[in-house]
C-alpha cells in the first residue's frame, strides 16, 4: 500500500509540475496531441501491459460514439464502459489473466464515466445547435469523431485518479486558453498547503492508530469505550486519505488551466458554466475577460469545510466527490425510465464503479437506511424555535449522529473484506447498528409530541 501511495504521489506531482509547461502551449492541434500523449505515458508507467485495458475500452468507444447512430449510441456507450470495467478488467483473474493493477484500474473507473456520459453530452449538444448555430463547442461536439473520443479519454488531466469533467471542459481548455486569465499557481499553492496538513495529520494519526490494529489481540484487550471511540481516529484517517488524493487531482487540473471560467456564468461542479451563452459572449471579448472574476469551481472535487462543518449526513454527501455526484445525477438519476428505482440504481451503480470489496457496499448501501432516521430529526431540528436551546439541541445532536454515523461506517470502506467488517463490527457489538435503531424508536416515540401541527395537518 505504502508503495502504490509513492508511486500515486509521485506521479500526481509530476503531472502538476508539467502543467507550467502545457499551458505555455498555445496552438489546440499541439495541445491536443501533447495532453493525449502524456496520458497514454502515465498510464504506461502505472500499467505496464496492463495499458491493454484502458486501450481497448477507448478504442471501442471511440468506434460506437463516432460509428453508432445518434438514437443509440449513448446507451451503447454506456453499458459497453461499465461492462469492461466491471466485468472484463475486474473478473479477468477468472480466466487465469492476472488483474490489472490498482492505478490501472482508477484509470478505468475515470474513463467509464467520460465515455459513459460523452453521448449523453453529445445528443445535448446537437439540440442546443439548434438554437445557437454560431456556437463553436456545439459545432465541434457534433462532429467529434474517432481521435477525438481517444484524445478526450486519454488527456492526462485526470487520466489517474479524475475528478471527472466534461468534453466541453476539456474543448475548452485545449481551444480557449483561459489559463491566461487566472493565477493557476497561486490557486495551486493554496491547495497544496491544503494536501502537505492533511498528508501529515494522516501519518501521525496512522502512526498512532493504525486501522488494521483493531484486528489484533491487543484491541480486544481494550475497554468497550476504547474499542468504540476508536472509529473517530479510523475516520480521521479515512478523511485526510481521502482529501489529499482529490486536492492532489484538481490540482494537477488547475496547473494545467483545465476547468477555469468566469464566475458569473454560474458555475457548477462537474458541470462548468450553468449559463453557458453568456460565457461564450464573455470568452469573445478578451478585454471582458481580463475584467470577469475567475475560479476552477467546474472540477472542485471535495469541500472540506462543508464536510467538517454540516451537520446531515445528506448534506456531508453531496460535498464528497461531486463531479462524479454530477456524473451520477445526469447520466444516471436523471436519465433512468423508472422513478421509483432512480435512487436505488446510483446507490448500486456507485457501489460496484467502486469496487467489488464488501466494505463499498457496507458503507454505502447502509446510509439509505439511515437517512429516514435523520430525517425524523431533522423535523424536530426545523419544528424549533429559531434560537431556542432546543434548536441548538436538536443541532448538536443531528451534528453527532452524522459524524458518528460516517466514522462508523468509514471503518468498513478502510477494512474492505468481509471478514474483517465482521470481525470489528463485533468487536464493538454491532453498537452503531444498535444505536440507530434505538435512535428510530426514540424518534417514533416523540413525533406526535414534538409534531403535534403537522401531525394533526396529516390527519
Amino acid at each position: 500500500m505504502l508503495i502504490d501511495d509513492l508511486i500515486y504521489v509521485g506521479i500526481l506531482l509530476g503531472i502538476i509540475g508539467f502543467g507550467s509547461i502545457f499551458r505555455n502551449v498555445k496552438n489546440p492541434n499541439e495541445k491536443k496531441w501533447i495532453s493525449t500523449a502524456v496520458g497514454i505515458f502515465v498510464s504506461f508507467i502505472v500499467s505496464g501491459w496492463h495499458i491493454i485495458h484502458p486501450i481497448l475500452m477507448t478504442i471501442i468507444n471511440a468506434a460506437i460514439i463516432s460509428s453508432v447512430s445518434r438514437r443509440t449510441r449513448h446507451i451503447v456507450a454506456f453499458f459497453f464502459s461499465f461492462f469492461y470495467l466491471l466485468v472484463i478488467s475486474r473478473l479477468i483473474d477468472w480466466y487465469g489473466v492476472p488483474l490489472p493493477p490498482t492505478h490501472t484500474n482508477l484509470i478505468l473507473m475515470i474513463m467509464a464515466l467520460r465515455y459513459g456520459g460523452l453521448g449523453f453530452e453529445m445528443n445535448s449538444a446537437e439540440d442546443e445547435l439548434k438554437s445557437e448555430l454560431d456556437n463553436d463547442y456545439y459545432k465541434a461536439i457534433t462532429k467529434v469523431d474517432f481521435l477525438d473520443v481517444i484524445h478526450y479519454g486519454f488527456s492526462y488531466m485526470g487520466v489517474l485518479t479524475g475528478p471527472f469533467y466534461r468534453y466541453r471542459t476539456y474543448w475548452d481548455c485545449i481551444n480557449r486558453n483561459l489559463s491566461d486569465y487566472i493565477n493557476c499557481w497561486e490557486v495551486t499553492l493554496f491547495k497544496l498547503k491544503l494536501i502537505l496538513l492533511s498528508t501529515i495529520i494522516y501519518l501521525v494519526t496512522d502512526y498512532y492508530f493504525s486501522a488494521s490494529y483493531v484486528l489484533t489481540d491487543e484491541f480486544l484487550e481494550r475497554s468497550f469505550l476504547y474499542r468504540l471511540w476508536y472509529v473517530y481516529p479510523g475516520f480521521l484517517l479515512f478523511r485526510t486519505r481521502i482529501y489529499a488524493g482529490m486536492l492532489l487531482s484538481e490540482c494537477a487540473c488547475h496547473m494545467a488551466g483545465m476547468g477555469v471560467y468566469p464566475t458569473s456564468t454560474e458555475i457548477r461542479s462537474g458541470l462548468g458554466p450553468k449559463n453557458y451563452k453568456a460565457f461564450i459572449e464573455i470568452a469573445s471579448d478578451p478585454e471582458k475577460l481580463k475584467k470577469e472574476p475567475m475560479d476552477f469551481e467546474t472540477i472542485h472535487n471535495i469541500n472540506i469545510w462543508g464536510v467538517e462543518s454540516c451537520y446531515l449526513v445528506r448534506k456531508a454527501m453531496k460535498h464528497w466527490n461531486t463531479t462524479v455526484q454530477y456524473w451520477m445525477a445526469n447520466y444516471v438519476y436523471k436519465a433512468f425510465p423508472y422513478k421509483a428505482l432512480r435512487a436505488p440504481a446510483v446507490f448500486i451503480l456507485s457501489s460496484v464503479w467502486h469496487g467489488y470489496a464488501f466494505g463499498y457496499y457496507v458503507a454505502i448501501f447502509s446510509v439509505v437506511f439511515f437517512l429516514p432516521i435523520e430525517d425524523i430529526y431533522v423535523k424536530f431540528y426545523n419544528n424549533s424555535s429559531e434560537g431556542s436551546l432546543a434548536k441548538k439541541f436538536w443541532w448538536t445532536l443531528l451534528y453527532c449522529m452524522r459524524f458518528s454515523c460516517m466514522a462508523y461506517l468509514s471503518f468498513a470502506m478502510l477494512l474492505l473484506d468481509y471478514s474483517k467488517i465482521f470481525t470489528y463490527y463485533n468487536n464493538v457489538y454491532w453498537m452503531g447498528h444498535i444505536l440507530t435503531i434505538i435512535l428510530y424508536v426514540v424518534g417514533i416515540v416523540l413525533k406526535p409530541y414534538l409534531l403535534p401541527k403537522i401531525i394533526s395537518k396529516q390527519q
